[in-house]
């Protein structure tokens, strides 16, 4: 059985989300979780958090979206620019970054299992600096997720982007400052899968996802679309499927097994 690492992002964003990212905790469906820490509901959603065991608990750091007055972001496209044209304010970044770590332990009462971005952005310009110089200031070595290699049937400029914005540099600068990196990436697709579409996308990268790759996903229990959840359908979606039975079959068939990053 190849070790298989099913991380679901954005837990805190709401309660639907985290309640849908909870029930794959129960069923052992998944190898962890990242957190979104800016929104005021953070340190309500952690004492849920706090409780679960067997799975690894992430930061998952955003510089996109506004969840909380006076939050530093600039849309994914703004951000993009500014970064590879040297613009972004160092000691904004910085203290974004840290904040959001700092409120993830303040919760928790420890460091994160990983680090990764909502939207990738912790891999580009200047981000993955100051992430790299925190975390190491701080003495704490997390492993951190890598975009590239990607796993995809198909590459659309999406999946272009995704591999190759930030994350070849993230993953030399990373691996040379001694942090762990797993080998693979998968996950991207554009929201838009029924059930039996977004099975097949499972199928495709259990069977092609290396032995300990990530595969990355976004469940949450029904609700409607809105400014701060834009794919909450596609969630619902998601969840479903990982709950099923189908899944279970399609984890069998790949001869695949959910494990966090490094568990024997």
């Amino acid at each position: 059985m190849r070790p298989l690492v099913l991380i679901a992002d954005d837990f805190g964003l709401s309660p639907e989300v985290d309640a849908g990212i909870l029930a794959l905790v129960q069923q052992q469906r998944l190898s962890g979780f990242g957190c979104l820490t800016q929104l005021p509901r953070w340190f309500e959603a952690a004492k849920l958090a706090r409780g679960q065991t067997g799975v690894s608990i992430g930061l998952h750091v955003n510089l996109t979206q506004g969840f909380a007055p006076n939050t530093w972001y600039r849309p994914l496209p703004v951000l993009i620019a500014k970064a590879y044209s040297g613009l972004l304010p160092r000691a904004k970044i910085r203290a974004s970054l840290a904040e959001q770590l700092d409120r993830f332990m303040q919760a928790l009462d420890r460091a994160p299992d990983y680090v990764d971005g909502h939207q990738h952005v912790h891999q580009l310009p200047l981000v993955r600096d100051c992430l790299l110089d925190l975390l190491a200031e701080r003495n704490i070595r997390p492993w951190l997720r890598c975009t590239a290699p990607l796993i995809a049937p198909k590459i659309t400029l999406k999946e272009w982007l995704i591999a190759h914005l930030g994350a070849p540099a993230l993953r030399a600068n990373a691996e040379r400052a001694g942090f762990t990196l797993p080998p693979a990436f998968a996950g991207v697709y554009g929201f838009n899968q029924t059930q039996a579409g977004y099975l097949a996308l499972l199928d495709y990268w259990l069977h092609r996802v290396p032995a300990d790759g990530v595969v990355m996903c976004h469940p949450g229990a029904s609700s409607a679309a809105s400014p701060w959840d834009p794919i909450a359908r596609a969630r619902a979606v998601e969840l479903a499927v990982l709950q099923s039975a189908a899944f279970a079959d399609l984890l069998a068939k790949n001869q695949r097994v959910i494990r966090r990053l490094g568990a024997a």
